[in-house]
């Protein structure tokens, strides 16, 4: 119960807290995102930040553990005909009736970050995405400044709770590689800490 009330703190107060960031991220999200084709799995939807990126074309299955933010993604999409939202996490897809047997896409999105067993999550995608599918990725990442990544690891126990369970020290472009992809385009970025994005296939195409 207390942490069902503590995720409504933290999706009423995000979209603020983001806003600000979004207006460059906005940027990277819609380069990946305006390419994609058929259909889509979207992990971890959170307000629907997404939503209106998306070309009118495809269908999105978009899916949201936190089930404030489920709702609030909800209210987004009824803008966009073509975007589903369902409140479950990435493991009860495979559960799910009528969805398609594989995605074209998947887009992971600050997402990676928060998933308890990220490897697990990843190693997920790879069975969700079709033979010729592309993984779409935008996470944040473990600072590669010495002197930035040790205040990570300081910070981060406290961080982690306050944030919704958000880790500030993990790599999850090593994750995403270890767990059988490869990336066919990629970029390293700063934007406060280190940002990874990536268009990745799996190893086996």
């Amino acid at each position: 119960m207390i942490h069902q009330q503590y995720q409504k703190i933290v999706a009423s107060i995000y979209d603020p807290f983001m806003r600000s960031l979004e207006k460059v991220l906005i940027q990277h999200r819609q380069k990946l995102l305006t390419q994609t084709k058929g259909y889509i799995l979207e992990v971890g939807a959170g307000t629907g930040v997404n939503f209106g990126l998306y070309p009118p074309n495809v269908k999105v299955w978009a899916i949201e553990p936190s089930t404030p933010m489920y709702k609030k993604a909800l209210k987004m999409a009824k803008q966009y005909p073509n975007i589903q939202v369902f409140n479950i996490g990435i493991e009860q897809v495979e559960q799910q009736k009528n969805w398609p047997v594989s995605f074209d896409y998947i887009t992971s999105m600050l997402v990676l970050c928060t998933i308890k067993d990220p490897l697990l999550a990843t190693k997920l995608y790879t069975k969700y995405l079709n033979d010729k599918g592309k993984l779409l990725v935008l996470e944040h990442i473990h600072s590669s400044k010495k002197l930035y990544g040790r205040l990570q690891k300081i910070v981060n126990p406290v961080w982690r709770p306050l944030a919704d369970g958000c880790n500030l020290t993990r790599r999850q472009d090593q994750i995403l590689k270890k767990s059988g992809f490869i990336p066919i385009y990629e970029n390293y970025f700063k934007l406060g800490t280190d940002w990874y994005e990536a268009i990745m296939k799996k190893t086996n195409q």
